[in-house]
C-alpha cells in the first residue's frame, strides 16, 4: 500500500524505523485506538481475524456458570468498522505475517484489500452480511526473510502489498556511538555481517536488535555466545570451519569443533 512508503519515508527522517513504530503505538493509546497490533501464528484463523463462532461463558466461577455460542468480530473487522465511522487514518500492524496460514486467514479479504476494491462489498461467510474494507485503513505486515522454513507469501497476496526491505542498520545511534572496552559496536557488527555475507547469505546477517542493549563486555559476550553463535550454527548447519572463519579463535575451536563458553576458554587468552 502507498501508506507503507509514506511511513518509511517519514521514519527515515528519524533514522530509526523501529522507534517510529513505537511512537505510532504510543499515539494510538491517546487517539481513540487508531492503531492495532496482532501477531500471526499457525493456530491463528479466519475466525480470529474477521469473524467466527466463539463460546461465551456466563457467570464464570459460580454455580450458575454456563456457556453458549455467539458470533464475534475479529480484530480486522473491528478496526474496519471503527475506520468506517471516522475520517481519520487507521493502521493494523501484522507481526510475523508469514507465520500464519495466509489464504485461510484472509479468506475473501484477498479481494477486498486491493486498492481498486476498497469499498466493494462481499457477503461474509458467517454473518452473511455485506462487508467492505474502507480506504482509510492501512495494513502493515512484518516478516523475516531468513525464515525459509515458514509459509511463503503467495503471489496473489504479494501483489497487494508494497515491500520495503529493512536490512541491519549499524548507523543507529546506540550502535554507532557505543564503544565497549575499546570495541566499537558499529565496526564489530559491520565486519561480522561482511563475513556472513561471504559465507552464508545476505538474508542471514545479524540484525541490529542484537546490539541495542549491549552495555558492557559481559553483555556483549553473552549476546555472542548464547544468541548470535547458536543462530549462526543453524544458518551454517553446524559447519565449524565456516563458523571459525566468521568468528575466529576467540569463540570457536576449529580443531576440536567446540564453542568457547567464555572468552578466557580460548587458548590465546
Amino acid at each position: 500500500f502507498t501508506y507503507v512508503g509514506e511511513l518509511n519515508e517519514e521514519a527515515s527522517s528519524t533514522n530509526n524505523n523501529f522507534t517510529y513504530v513505537g511512537e505510532l503505538n504510543e499515539e494510538a493509546s491517546s487517539t481513540n485506538n487508531n492503531f492495532r497490533f496482532v501477531t500471526f501464528h499457525p493456530s491463528f484463523s479466519y475466525e480470529d481475524f474477521l469473524e467466527g463462532i466463539r463460546p461465551v461463558i456466563k457467570d464464570e466461577g459460580t454455580k450458575n456458570e454456563s456457556f453458549s455460542y455467539k458470533r464475534q468480530d475479529g480484530i480486522f473487522k473491528q478496526i474496519c468498522d471503527d475506520a468506517r465511522r471516522s475520517k481519520e487514518s487507521f493502521v493494523l500492524i501484522i507481526d510475523e505475517v508469514n507465520r500464519g496460514n495466509i489464504p485461510k486467514i484472509f479468506g475473501e479479504l484477498i479481494t477486498l484489500i486491493e486498492d481498486d476494491k476498497r469499498g466493494t462489498e462481499l457477503d461474509l461467510a458467517y454473518s452473511k452480511k455485506p462487508f467492505s474494507v474502507p480506504e482509510n485503513l492501512f495494513v502493515l505486515g512484518t516478516m523475516n526473510t531468513a525464515d525459509k522454513s515458514l509459509i511463503q507469501i503467495d503471489a496473489a497476496l504479494r501483489r497487494r502489498f508494497a515491500f520495503v526491505e529493512m536490512m541491519p542498520d549499524s548507523n543507529l545511534s546506540h550502535i554507532k556511538n557505543k564503544v565497549v572496552e575499546g570495541i566499537p559496536l558499529k565496526d564489530l557488527m559491520d565486519k561480522l555481517n561482511k563475513k556472513i555475507r561471504e559465507k552464508a547469505h545476505r538474508d542471514k546477517q545479524i540484525g541490529h536488535s542484537y546490539f541495542l542493549k549491549i552495555k558492557d563486555i559481559e553483555s556483549l559476550h553473552f549476546v555472542f555466545v548464547y544468541k548470535i553463535i547458536p543462530l549462526l550454527q543453524d544458518y551454517l548447519y553446524g559447519d565449524y570451519d565456516d563458523l571459525h572463519s566468521i568468528l575466529g579463535d576467540k569463540f570457536i575451536s576449529k580443531s576440536e569443533k567446540v564453542i568457547h563458553q567464555k572468552i578466557t576458554d580460548s587458548p590465546e587468552e
